[in-house]
């Protein structure tokens, strides 16, 4: 509280990390009310600090009004489906944040399909990591389905979330279209080799991507002749990772 009470005032700090401090939900709320007028904090990370949906839909109410913040860290604060609400209907407003870190929130289907509907109509947002959130083959198609109009993401990590072969087969059909992502990770999902054949077909004509994480996910010798098909004629990857 005394930390915030001091953000509303300053007009120098850019950069606030309080990483696994337990600040709970009471801090989420006093920092909430801090960025409400702070003008030039740019970076805050509030990562394992146990803020919660609650906490959660503090930052994200700030977040309307809010004119400075471009980096929001909340990984580990277990702030769910309801916490990924609230901030999906923030993007849908906010004009400056440009990454946002939610890894390991369990935020699930449901709410990847609220990010996904912020993700829509937002113009600012580059990089949005949603590693290990169990959002699952559901969560994919929202995400692809936003992939297809978004203009702005160039950095998407959907890291262990189980989308498999069908999760896969939505996101390669947005990467075909899609013209701003360079950077997809998809590592640890079980996509197996009909998700590696579906990425392949996208690679062919995407001409965007430059980095495609497949790390752990089953691919075999089947899976791999998809992907250099692909690669005989895609012009723009420039790293792809297949270790097992």
């Amino acid at each position: 509280a005394s930390l915030a009470e001091a953000m509303k005032v300053n007009t120098t700090l850019t950069q606030l990390d309080l990483m696994s401090n337990n600040i709970g939900v009471a801090g989420a709320t006093s920092l909430g009310e801090a960025i409400k007028v702070n003008t030039t904090l740019a970076q805050l990370h509030l990562c394992n600090n146990n803020i919660g949906a609650a906490g959660a839909a503090f930052l994200a109410e700030a977040m309307r009004v809010n004119t400075s913040l471009t980096q929001l860290r909340l990984r580990n604060n277990n702030i769910g489906a309801a916490g990924a609400v609230s901030l999906g209907e923030a993007m849908k407003v906010n004009k400056t944040l440009t990454q946002l870190d939610l890894m390991g929130n369990d935020i699930g289907a449901a709410g990847a399909a609220s990010l996904a509907d912020g993700m829509k109509v937002n113009t600012t947002l580059t990089q949005l990591d949603l590693w290990e959130n169990n959002i699952g083959t559901a969560g994919a198609v929202s995400l692809a389905e936003a992939m297809k109009v978004n203009t702005a993401l160039t950095q998407l990590s959907l890291r262990n979330n189980d989308i498999g072969a069908a999760g896969a087969a939505s996101l390669a059909k947005a990467i075909k279209v899609n013209t701003t992502i360079t950077q997809l990770n998809l590592y640890d999902n079980t996509i197996g080799n009909a998700g590696a054949a579906s990425l392949a077909e996208a690679m062919k004509v995407n001409v965007t991507l430059i980095q495609l994480n497949l790390m752990g996910n089953n691919i075999s010798a089947a899976g791999a002749a998809f992907l250099a098909e692909a690669m005989k004629v895609n012009t723009t990857l420039t790293q792809l990772d297949l270790h097992s």
